[in-house]
């Protein structure tokens, strides 16, 4: 369903060495793994890649959200679980395009996304004409800047700061479609609660553009292990579909993904 189009002219296979060096990297990680703390959490993002100058942060492309903002840069990238090259900027337009495929009949709805960082998909999908769109995030930091961002930009977004283990209060997500994009890979340790808490905040319906770690290969699983990112997600999905409280929708493979290691899926899914 969201399948896209790569020119040969601007693709390139992996090499054995380009393998041996995504593997070589996933065996460091395994050697110094760690559990995804809140401390853990913090130190990379709210004091580290978002902790930075707003004049250095480019909000509307990926790379720019991390800095790494070279978009001329040649990056290994996942095309129907095979690996190939190309330039950053090519991939993650053909990634944005996948984005607004999933999310193009919501674009009437009021939109939610939970762990939006400096907000790269809210401002994709605002450019694309959807005008009802919330972001969330743990990191002070990611929203102070972003609202700076989206105010000088005029983009009526409205932003906050939200830790997914507390509940939400009344009305902030209810009847809503809600979202996460790699977000819910950092709370292995608290999945659990904070489905609970979205189940109560009563969605209309929810996309988890996540990994779907027992369906994964192996590259996946052990690069997931080393970081200590989420393993749970669909298995928890799938117990709460047992005890009635939600019904999964579907669950679908992206085509692209803007890494070797971290392949996502469209899991979709509503509360009873």
């Amino acid at each position: 369903m969201y399948d896209v189009i790569l020119s040969d002219k601007d693709i390139q296979k992996c090499s054995l060495k380009d393998k041996f060096m995504i593997y070589g990297y996933i065996t460091k990680l395994l050697l110094k793994s760690k559990k995804r703390t809140y401390d853990v959490i913090n130190n990379e993002y709210d004091l580290g890649v978002w902790n930075r100058d707003i004049e250095k942060i480019d909000f509307e492309t990926r790379s720019g959200n991390y800095n790494r903002s070279d978009l001329n840069d040649i990056i290994i990238f996942t095309h129907n679980d095979k690996l190939f090259k190309c330039i950053r900027s090519t991939i993650e337009k053909k990634f944005d395009s996948i984005l607004l495929s999933v999310l193009a009949d919501y674009k009437e709805d009021s939109v939610v996304e939970l762990g939006c960082g400096l907000g790269v998909n809210l401002f994709l999908l605002y450019k694309a004409g959807f005008r009802k769109l919330e972001g969330y995030d743990l990191s002070e930091n990611a929203i102070s800047r972003v609202k700076q961002y989206s105010e000088k930009k005029e983009m009526h977004i409205h932003f906050g700061v939200h830790d997914l283990n507390q509940p939400f209060t009344e009305n902030m997500i209810k009847d809503k479609v809600v979202f996460t994009s790699a977000c819910l890979e950092q709370c292995k340790l608290i999945m659990p609660n904070i489905l609970k808490n979205i189940i109560k905040g009563r969605p209309k319906v929810v996309l988890n553009f996540e990994v779907d770690y027992d369906s994964s290969p192996l590259m996946v699983k052990k690069y997931f292990d080393a970081c200590g990112y989420q393993n749970n997600l669909v298995t928890e999905l799938k117990k709460l579909e047992k005890q009635k409280k939600i019904e999964i929708t579907s669950i679908e493979k992206l085509p692209l993904s803007l890494s070797p290691v971290n392949r996502l899926s469209a899991i979709t899914w509503k509360v009873s």
